[in-house]
């Protein structure tokens, strides 16, 4: 296991990967398990390049060969490869405000380990300390032969000076102004770091790992203790100007009376905070709680316009439902929203589908998909 301290991690840089290198581990990111013969198509690398940069990548113990698939036909089938798991990792860092957490993220298996630290964490300077505690603590997992990626961090707020990737949150305006995260963290522990909001952070986890990864085009609606949103378009993250395209929480009244938020739901419910929600929520839908039957039908409709709006800007593919707002709630949601494509003369376009995400930790495999993305992404610019 790794020791913690000023050193460097091994970074891809390090270990010798080029542009090559990382077209082959991005095909195969996409496609799971791909032949030599795919990854040529996939990449558009020469047979020859690409046949010695797999046998380097074999080497290292980066990717490894499937056992050949006995299909019964004729001749032999052709070999494939795939990401050796446990080799290639990155860390997650979810700043929210009732909770900072601290993944490690496998390329292959997704999150493998997790700490947590819950309290308030409005104010930048103790929210800084608590994220280098639960840091040190995670990097002491890491295994040593394992190439690490770097830190992507997942923040609700916006950005006011992106070059310095500075973000903006309520409660201490002047404190998360002043705050260079990224650069302490890279100082103190040797780590590249990334810094998103958190809906972009969570659009960048479904094309890694998420919902999304089917779509080329999609738009990632984020339900927590706040409202959050980030578009794919082309297969890349869409940032905007200034790093905060597809900032939806502004379409919506910012009273958390009225907002299709977890803070809003457990007011409605009358629960003291976010963590009886997810219980208590299905109960009360399954028994048809005339309260939450209210709270359900008001954001529906605040939620028709601004996915309406988000469908007639960018044109999705899928909307996925995202965040710790319950399954159940945005299920019933999702249920209820009605979306249409642009029309013309009686003649509607198709509109997108609206998928509802399985799991509730988008936040988590976004952040620790960041670097993941701008390392393909990065590739992708140079070849």
């Amino acid at each position: 296991m790794r020791s913690v301290g000023r050193r460097a991690m091994n970074s891809w840089e390090k270990v010798g990967w080029h542009s090559g290198h990382i077209a082959v581990l991005r095909a195969l990111n996409a496609a799971k398990r791909a032949s030599r013969a795919e990854i040529a198509q996939a990449t558009g690398l020469s047979p020859q390049s690409m046949t010695r940069i797999c046998q380097e990548l074999i080497a290292a113990d980066h990717v490894f060969e499937f056992a050949r698939r006995h299909t019964g036909g004729m001749g032999q089938p052709a070999i494939e490869l795939g990401i050796v798991p446990g080799r290639i990792l990155s860390l997650g860092l979810v700043l929210e405000h009732d909770r900072i957490t601290c993944v490690i993220s496998d390329l292959v298996e997704g999150v493998i380990r997790r700490v947590e630290k819950r309290g308030d964490f409005l104010r930048a300077d103790p929210s800084a300390q608590v994220s280098e505690t639960l840091i040190a603590e995670t990097l002491l997992h890491v295994p040593d032969k394992s190439v690490l990626l770097g830190l992507g961090v997942s923040q609700s707020g916006f950005f006011y000076d992106p070059a310095l990737q500075r973000v903006v949150r309520r409660g201490d305006l002047e404190g998360w102004m002043q705050l260079d995260l990224d650069v302490r963290i890279t100082e103190r522990f040797g780590i590249d770091v990334v810094v998103e909001n958190d809906g972009r952070a969570a659009a960048a986890g479904h094309l890694v790992h998420g919902a999304g990864a089917q779509f080329d085009n999609f738009f990632v609606f984020v339900m927590t203790h706040g409202l959050g949103g980030g578009a794919i378009v082309g297969r890349k993250l869409l940032r905007g100007r200034m790093g905060n395209a597809g900032e939806i929480a502004f379409l919506f009244p910012h009273t958390p009376h009225v907002r299709p938020s977890t803070e809003s739901l457990a007011m409605c419910m009358g629960l003291s905070s976010d963590d009886e929600l997810e219980v208590a929520a299905t109960r009360a839908i399954e028994d048809g709680d005339a309260n939450v039957e209210a709270w359900l039908k008001e954001n529906v409709a605040l939620i028709e316009r601004a996915l309406l709006a988000v469908c007639a800007m960018i044109d999705p593919e899928a909307i996925v439902l995202a965040g710790r707002m319950p399954i159940a709630v945005r299920k019933a949601l999702a249920g209820r929203v009605q979306l249409s494509g642009v029309s013309f003369g009686g003649v509607t376009a198709p509109p997108p589908q609206l998928i509802v995400d399985p799991a509730a930790d988008c936040l988590e495999i976004g952040a620790a998909s960041l670097p993941v993305a701008r390392l393909f992404d990065d590739a992708s610019r140079r070849r």
